[in-house]
C-alpha cells in the first residue's frame, strides 16, 4: 500500500505537494479562499469606504456589524453543539449517490431528532433577535447625538435579514457535522466573493449604510440556495418521523450547551464589543477607524483558524473511533501551521500600516499628476485606519485568541467543556479592561486591555487546561 502511494505522491505537482505539507485539503482551501478573498479585497473595500463614506458614516457601518454580532446572545452556543453531535453520528452514516442520508438506523434517527431540536431552537432565536437585539440597537443609535446618517430603516432591514439567517444556521451546522465542510466552505467562498462585489456596487453608487443590508441579503441568498437546492435531498432525509434512538436534550445537548452559551456571550467582549465602545465614548469617527483595522485583523485570524475549524468533523470521528494518536498528530501539525500563518499575516499587515504612515505629509512629486487620485486615496486611507502603535497592540491580541480556539478545538470533540470558568472569567476580564482603558485612552487603551488579559490570563490558563486534560487521559 505504501509502495503504491509513494509514486502517486511523487507525480503530484509541486504546488499540490506544498499544499499537502501545509495540511491544506479541499475544505481548508475553500475556507482560505473565502478568507483570502476578504483579506485581498479588503484594501479595495477600504478605499471605496474612504472615497464614498464620511468618517461618521464609516463609524455607523462598522458599528452595525458589531451589533449584529450580538446574535451570540440568542444563539447560545447551539451551532458548536450541533456540529459535534452530528459529527459523532456521521461515523455511522453516509450520503448516497442520489444525495439522501443513509446508514445505521439508530444514528439516522438520532440525527433526525437533533435536527428537529435545533430547528425549533433557532426559530425562537431568530424571533428573539428581532424583538430584543433589533430594538436594543435602535435605542442605542437613537441615544446618540443627531447625525446626518439615515440609519433607522436600514437597521430594521439588517435585523430582519439577520433573524432569517439565524433560522438557516442549524442546517449549515448539520452539514458541517456530516463532513460536508468542503462544499459548505465553497458556498461560503461564493458568499464572500459575491457579497463583496455587491457591496462595492452599492458603495460606489452612493448606497451608504444600505451596503449592510445588501451584504446580509447576499448571505441569506446563498444559505437558502445551499439548503433548498444543493442539499434538498439531504434535508428531505431528515423529515421522516424518528423511530429509533433519539438525542436527549437534557442529557446530551443542554449539559454542553449552557457552558458554551455562557462562553459565547462572554466572547462578545473580546471581539465586537470594542467597536460600539469606541462609538459611545470616542465618537463615530474613531469607531470607524478601529472598525476598519479590527475587521481586517479578525479576518486574518479567522483565516488562520480555518485549518482547525474545517477539521472539526474529522476530530469528532477520530474521537468516536478512539484513534487518539492520529488525533494528536493532526492537531499538533494544524496548530503549528495555523499559528505560523497568523504571525506572518499579522507582521505583513503591520508593515502595510507602517508603509501608509510614510505617506503622511508627503506631497505628490511634480510630473506624477496621473497618480493624483491614487495618491489622494492613500492619504485618505491613512487617515481612516488606526496608527501603527495601536495596530501592533491589536495584532498581538490575536495570539491569545488563536491559542484558546486551538485548545477548544482539541477538547470539545470529546464532548467535554472544561473551559467554562476560565473562558468566562478571561473574556469578562478582557471586556472590563478594554472598557476601562478604552473609554479614556481610545484604541491604544483598548489594545493594552486585550494584551494584559490575553497574555497574563488566557494563554497560561488554556495551556494549563490542555496539559491537565492530556494527563488525565493517559
Amino acid at each position: 500500500m505504501t509502495e503504491q502511494r509513494e509514486p502517486q505522491l511523487q507525480r503530484r505537482s509541486w504546488p499540490r505537494r506544498l499544499l499537502n505539507r501545509m495540511e491544506v485539503n479541499r475544505a481548508v482551501f475553500y475556507a482560505l479562499l473565502g478568507r483570502g478573498w476578504q483579506f485581498a479585497s479588503g484594501p479595495v473595500t477600504m478605499l471605496l469606504i474612504v472615497a464614498f463614506f464620511s468618517s461618521e458614516l464609516q463609524g455607523y457601518y462598522y458599528t452595525f456589524g458589531a451589533l449584529i454580532a450580538l446574535q451570540t446572545f440568542v444563539e447560545m452556543g447551539m451551532q458548536v453543539v450541533t456540529l459535534y453531535l452530528a459529527s459523532h453520528e456521521w461515523s455511522k452514516l453516509q450520503i448516497d449517490e442520489q444525495g439522501y442520508l443513509t446508514g445505521d438506523p439508530d444514528a439516522l434517527s438520532r440525527i433526525r431528532s437533533l435536527a428537529a431540536l435545533v430547528l425549533k431552537w433557532y426559530t425562537i432565536a431568530g424571533l428573539l433577535f428581532v424583538g430584543g437585539i433589533g430594538l436594543a440597537g435602535y435605542y442605542f443609535f437613537s441615544s446618540q447625538p443627531v447625525s446626518n446618517v439615515n440609519w433607522q430603516l436600514p437597521w430594521l432591514c439588517v435585523a430582519g435579514l439577520t433573524a432569517l439567517t439565524l433560522m438557516a444556521t442549524p442546517c449549515l451546522s448539520l452539514l458541517d457535522g456530516c463532513d460536508q465542510v468542503a462544499v459548505t466552505n465553497r458556498y461560503r467562498a461564493f458568499q464572500s466573493i459575491t457579497g463583496t462585489l455587491v457591496a462595492w456596487v452599492v458603495i460606489s453608487s452612493g448606497g451608504g449604510i444600505w451596503t449592510c443590508v445588501a451584504i446580509c441579503a447576499v448571505r441569506l441568498f446563498w444559505e437558502l440556495w445551499l439548503i433548498g437546492i444543493r442539499y434538498r435531498r439531504f434535508f428531505a432525509s431528515l423529515l421522516p418521523k424518528r423511530t429509533g434512538a433519539l438525542v436527549s436534550w437534557s442529557e446530551e445537548v443542554w449539559p454542553l450547551q449552557w457552558k458554551l452559551a455562557v462562553q459565547a456571550m462572554a466572547t462578545y467582549f473580546t471581539s465586537a464589543f470594542v467597536i460600539p465602545l469606541m462609538f459611545e465614548y470616542q465618537g463615530p469617527a474613531v469607531a470607524g477607524r478601529l472598525g476598519l483595522t479590527w475587521t481586517a485583523l479578525i479576518t486574518l485570524q479567522m483565516a488562520a483558524w480555518s485549518w482547525l475549524m474545517t477539521r472539526a468533523p474529522l476530530f469528532g470521528s477520530l474521537v468516536a473511533q478512539n484513534n487518539i494518536p492520529e488525533l494528536n498528530r493532526v492537531f499538533r501539525r494544524l496548530t503549528q501551521v495555523s499559528t505560523i500563518v497568523l504571525l506572518t499575516g499579522g507582521t505583513l499587515f503591520c508593515l502595510i500600516v507602517w508603509g501608509l504612515q510614510l505617506f503622511q505629509g508627503i506631497e505628490l512629486p511634480a510630473g506624477w499628476e496621473l497618480l493624483e487620485p491614487v495618491w489622494y486615496l492613500i492619504h485618505k486611507l491613512q487617515e481612516r485606519i488606526l496608527p501603527l502603535y495601536p495596530t501592533i497592540l491589536l495584532t498581538l491580541a490575536l495570539v491569545p485568541l488563536h491559542i484558546s480556539q486551538c485548545v477548544m478545538a482539541y477538547i470539545r470533540p470529546f464532548k467535554q467543556e472544561p473551559f467554562l470558568l476560565l473562558n468566562t472569567c478571561s473574556q469578562l476580564t478582557t471586556g472590563l479592561l478594554v472598557w476601562y482603558f478604552g473609554k479614556t485612552y481610545g484604541p491604544v487603551g483598548a489594545g493594552w486591555g486585550f494584551l494584559i488579559a490575553g497574555y497574563f490570563m488566557t494563554i497560561p490558563g488554556f495551556l494549563l487546561v490542555l496539559q491537565r486534560f492530556i494527563a488525565r487521559r493517559k
